[in-house]
């Protein structure tokens, strides 16, 4: 199934790029033999002769221009990631060895394009017993394609077709502003962002002009959260009044590929003295499933479905004398909460919340990389029935980075903390980077606090884990 989706989606792209080289299409194969053994010096003349006599002078004359300009970079990295938990049950929780494929090129200096895959094997599943088949099933291995595009640049004007990422945020450990793409959250919020973002097929479209920005975005092909499946390390628990309550549970439906189930939203940005203000709108869908519920003799019966939301923000940013301010405002109306409480239908009720961050970035001693945010969550029209909510959450975060040895050793430490209540993740690593394309990464996520945290919900999954990556 996982390979079905995936020529799926590599014809879906050829669809997309299909406008963009009509002129190409004929010759495409003498082309590629041309581009490579041009660049072979021996072959040059030769094979100019011969092309020339087998496809015409003026099938030549339309193909040289092209080929003059045509370039291709390929990169990509071998990497593995070994992680043990340090809580009570100690064992290993991923042994996973990861390959990622990338090739860039042009056409022309207008029309750019790239290609990219992943395909991982957790070796985990094999060598141990600590999960069961449905975690087995969901992340023992994975092929896919990731960032698959083409680019196009004519004047003010920018396009992007294809499978990808649209970042709207850039927020220490958390998604704030960054709305566009559904995420993988199977290991929560622990891979590096451009890992969690699920690139989907769509279309932006920016202009620029002086000091005006305008991007719209098309997704038609609705792309939801991966969430943990039941007794994987991060699975999310359900909104039960206790771990003991019966319950079932019904997989939801992804909403099918249309035009009325498509995603679309436009931002808008204007640089005024320095300060670069945005604003922006996406209707979209609630990437994560509300979990509507019954209850029948005791038992919780969820039935969950994807939900349209519709997403309002705003974001600033200025650097003033070496220090940078910025900030990110997200604005849901009319959003899903859960409830324990039986009398309310569906256990969901509807609040509009802001969600908020005010930060600042410095390097002290011009060595020490330093990020901190204040971030606060409002909710409007506030009820004590909300699930493990507060009408106003606050929260902090730090993020340290510095360098030794030219930069090949670099200590980081990122902290993340309610003010409101204990609930805590704290994330040192530390990065040795050797022999040009060699990375050895370890480090720690600990998590504590109460149970109903943010954090506090997986204060028995802290770990250790290690790294080691090849870039070429």
């Amino acid at each position: 199934m996982k390979n079905a989706n995936l020529y799926k989606s590599f014809f879906l792209f050829l669809f997309f790029l299909s406008p963009f080289f009509p002129a190409l299409a004929e010759e495409n194969i003498e082309l590629a033999k041309f581009v490579k053994e041009v660049e072979a010096e021996k072959f040059a003349s030769l094979y100019t002769l011969d092309l020339r006599a087998r496809i015409g002078q003026e099938k030549y004359d339309t193909i040289k221009p092209l080929s003059e300009k045509f370039s291709l970079r390929q990169s990509g990295s071998l990497k593995n990631e070994t992680a043990y938990r340090i809580t009570h049950p100690t064992e290993f929780t991923k042994i996973r060895n990861q390959l990622i494929l990338s090739e860039a090129g042009k056409f022309s200096d207008n029309l750019r394009f790239k290609v990219s895959g992943r395909a991982y094997y957790d070796a985990v599943f094999a060598l141990t017993h600590n999960f069961p088949s449905n975690v087995r099933s969901d992340m023992q291995s994975e092929v896919e394609l990731r960032d698959t595009y083409m680019d196009y640049s004519k004047g003010p004007w920018d396009i992007r077709i294809g499978k990808q990422q649209v970042v709207w945020g850039e927020a220490i450990a958390l998604f704030f502003a960054d709305t566009v793409n559904a995420k993988d959250l199977r290991e929560f919020i622990l891979p590096d962002f451009d890992m969690i973002r699920i690139p989907q097929w769509g279309v932006d479209l920016e202009y620029s002009k002086n000091n005006f920005h305008a991007e719209f975005v098309w997704m038609p092909v609705p792309e939801m959260n991966k969430l943990g499946v039941t007794n994987s390390e991060f699975a999310f628990p359900l909104p039960l009044p206790s771990s003991g309550t019966p319950f079932t549970y019904f997989d939801p439906s992804k909403p099918k590929t249309s035009l009325n189930n498509s995603e679309a939203g436009l931002r808008l940005s204007y640089l005024l003295n320095g300060w670069d203000f945005s604003a922006f709108y996406l209707h979209t869908w609630n990437k994560s499933p509300v979990n509507f519920r019954s209850i029948s003799a005791g038992v919780y019966e969820f039935s969950p479905a994807y939900k349209k939301l519709d997403i309002f923000g705003a974001t600033f940013a200025k650097e003033i004398n070496e220090i940078v301010l910025k900030g990110e405002f997200v604005y849901n109306k009319d959003d899903y909460f859960q409830t324990y409480d039986s009398s309310v239908e569906n256990g969901v009720l509807r609040r509009s919340w802001l969600n908020y961050l005010l930060g600042v970035d410095y390097t002290f001693f011009g060595k020490i990389d330093t990020a901190f945010q204040f971030m606060q969550k409002v909710i409007f029209n506030y009820s004590n029935l909300l699930t493990n909510e507060y009408n106003v959450n606050n929260s902090i975060a730090l993020w340290l980075k510095t360098g030794f040895f030219n930069g090949a050793l670099e200590p980081e430490l990122t902290v993340v903390s309610s003010l409101m209540t204990q609930d805590l993740m704290i994330r040192p690593r530390i990065n040795y980077k050797f022999m040009n394309n060699w990375l050895l990464r370890f480090g720690a996520d600990i998590f504590q606090g109460k149970d109903t945290g943010t954090f506090g919900m997986f204060n028995k999954k802290s770990r250790l884990y290690s790294e080691l990556s090849y870039n070429f």
